[in-house]
């Protein structure tokens, strides 16, 4: 069962993820979590866990998940962010069972993978030449992602004599245009060349190499100078966050929403979703500690991957230098599989049976919890656009109503603050309605965006200078 659904999650979220809104996300991360607890639950059932669970090479990933999870906890902006974690965990999942997956279920998901290459490539084609929107709105949301996952699939594809399919997927990284691929696929060539010099098989394998160097030459040439000076702008604010918080961080993908308080005003693309550098990202928002096992089990099992998914892998950790295509779930949940070397036959690990009903406690308990919190996700985004609705009918008073179980909440007050701020920006009162809310939300998150830049923005009106220079002093003591 497992197999199947890691099979539909790979060969949906690609073409999905263009327009994978807050119920989608949530669906697939269920269906990962709820696949796994499933076998593990079967397998303890049997007296087995699946092959490698406590092996010593796994004790980075389980460092790594508790010490990212604990970064989330910690983090101000939690509110904000703590359904993004998901996405992260269900990658771990993946990774860690289609380890343990037989040569069927491999198979299984082998042919997803590469199937939903084939919808990409044909949705491309769709609009380019039909919808005309593919450099505004590509699959995968941004051509950079897309970049990032054509060039993981080229090597699989070259390993299983797809050759069609490897060069659809060569003609998608050009007509990106993206630099970071062109650091991915030079990369990937150059060890893979490496690798076959120490064989003496160079020649007979000058194929896939080239095709592999084909990738990097298409886009190379198409280096853009303001870009690198964004990037410049967004590894300095990541940087900035991480020494803010270096042990705890700001929680997974909370760089999002802290960033643009630690770039200066008037700097270069100072707003971006993303670092653009997977690493500073990761170190910003999860901390040193978590970033040290993450980076070692990821480093370590590309080292013992074996076949040309190993190039894909060495190609997707060099993108991730400059670019941001990790971040995008789609992206992560394929690396995370392709990442997990197959079992190879290594038997279960045996398990006392008495586990088996404590563990079916723990699980409906941990699903019980989750449900909750998406419940309450869903109900407060449905929320806001019935506030939403009621602000712009002229009744602020019924908004402020419709946001009050949210308000209540411990974990969604600080959003719920934040979003009435930004409705009473546009009203006409408003000056001091907004403030009050943003006020508030400082109070709860001193490191909120939204917040500092809302109120620079209120107290920068004639009559104000008093509080536009209180806000400065206290935005002086908080970014150092």
């Amino acid at each position: 069962m497992t197999g199947y659904i890691f099979a539909a999650v790979l060969l949906l979220s690609p073409p999905l993820q263009a327009v994978f809104d807050l119920p989608l996300q949530l669906a697939f991360q269920q269906a990962v979590l709820l696949a796994c607890l499933a076998s593990l639950l079967l397998g303890l059932r049997r007296g087995e866990l699946p092959p490698g669970f406590g092996a010593r090479r796994l004790y980075p990933l389980w460092a790594a998940a508790a010490l990212s999870f604990a970064a989330l906890l910690a983090s101000p902006l939690r509110g904000l962010i703590f359904n993004e974690w998901g996405n992260y965990a269900a990658g771990l999942l993946i990774f860690l069972f289609s380890s343990a997956f037989n040569k069927e279920e491999r198979a299984r998901a082998d042919a997803a993978f590469l199937a939903s290459a084939w919808a990409i490539f044909g949705l491309a084609l769709l609009q380019a030449f039909a919808l005309r929107n593919f450099a505004a709105r590509p699959p995968l949301t941004n051509l950079n992602a897309l970049a990032l996952y054509a060039v993981m699939l080229v090597p699989p594809a070259l390993e299983r004599r797809r050759w069609f399919l490897a060069g659809a997927m060569v003609v998608l990284v050009i007509w990106t245009q993206s630099v970071g691929a062109a650091l991915a696929g030079l990369t990937a060539a150059g060890a893979y060349a490496a690798s076959r010099f120490r064989k003496a098989e160079l020649r007979e394998n000058a194929l896939p190499l080239a095709a592999l160097a084909l990738v990097a030459a298409g886009a190379l040439y198409l280096l853009q100078a303001d870009s690198m000076a964004g990037r410049l702008a967004w590894w300095r604010g990541a940087w900035s966050m991480f020494l803010a918080r270096p042990l705890a961080g700001f929680g997974h993908a909370g760089y999002t929403w802290a960033q643009a308080a630690f770039q200066p005003a008037g700097a270069f693309r100072e707003h971006s979703v993303y670092a653009h550098d997977y690493y500073l990202e990761f170190l910003a928002e999860n901390g040193l500690p978590a970033a040290l096992a993450w980076f070692w089990l990821l480093f370590s099992a590309v080292r013992r991957r074996s076949g040309l998914a190993k190039f894909s892998l060495i190609a997707a950790l060099a993108h991730s230098l400059v670019d941001f295509g990790l971040s995008v779930p789609a992206n992560f949940w394929l690396f995370c599989y392709l990442l997990a070397e197959p079992a190879g036959g290594e038997p279960p690990a045996r398990a006392p049976a008495a586990l088996f009903r404590p563990a079916l406690l723990l699980a409906a308990l941990l699903e019980a919890a989750l449900l909750s919190l998406s419940w309450r996700s869903l109900a407060f985004e449905r929320a806001q656009r019935r506030a939403l609705a009621a602000f712009a009918a002229g009744d602020p008073a019924l908004a402020e109503e419709v946001l009050r179980p949210a308000l209540a909440s411990p974990l969604l007050r600080g959003p719920a603050l934040e979003f009435l701020g930004r409705l009473n920006l546009t009203g006409r009162d408003a000056g001091f309605r907004a403030a009050v809310y943003f006020e508030e939300a400082l109070l709860r998150d001193r490191y909120s965006a939204a917040a500092w830049s809302a109120l620079r923005r209120v107290y920068s009106v004639p009559g104000r200078q008093e509080q536009a220079a209180g806000l400065e002093r206290r935005r002086r003591e908080v970014f150092r």
